[in-house]
C-alpha cells in the first residue's frame, strides 16, 4: 500500500509540472484526479480509447463537480513511474 501511496505523491508532483496539466485535488490514498486544458469530455472519451486499444491502459474520464477529467487509480504495487510518465505524455 505504500508503494501507491508514494506512485500517486510522485504523480501529482509529475503533473503539477507538466503546463498543460492541472492537478484537479491532491491525491486521496491512490487516487490522482486532473485536467488536461481546454480538453472536452470527448477529448477524455477518445483518449480514454486509444489507451485501451493500445493496451496501454485502461483509464476511465469521470466526473468532478460537472467537468469531466482523468482520474489515475494506481492499485498495483509494481507500476513504475515510468509508466505514468508515458501516459501523461499522451496527453501532452
Amino acid at each position: 500500500m505504500e508503494k501507491a501511496l508514494a506512485l500517486a505523491r510522485d504523480t501529482a508532483a509529475l503533473i503539477r509540472n507538466t503546463p498543460c496539466l492541472e492537478l484537479v485535488r491532491e491525491p486521496e490514498l491512490s487516487a490522482v484526479l486532473f485536467r488536461r486544458v481546454g480538453w472536452t469530455a470527448e477529448d477524455y472519451a477518445e483518449w480514454s480509447a486509444r489507451l485501451l486499444a493500445d493496451r496501454t491502459a485502461f483509464i476511465a474520464p469521470t466526473g468532478w463537480q460537472g467537468e469531466t477529467v482523468a482520474r489515475f487509480a494506481l492499485l498495483h504495487p509494481d507500476t513504475a513511474p515510468e509508466v505514468v510518465e508515458e501516459i501523461l505524455d499522451t496527453m501532452t
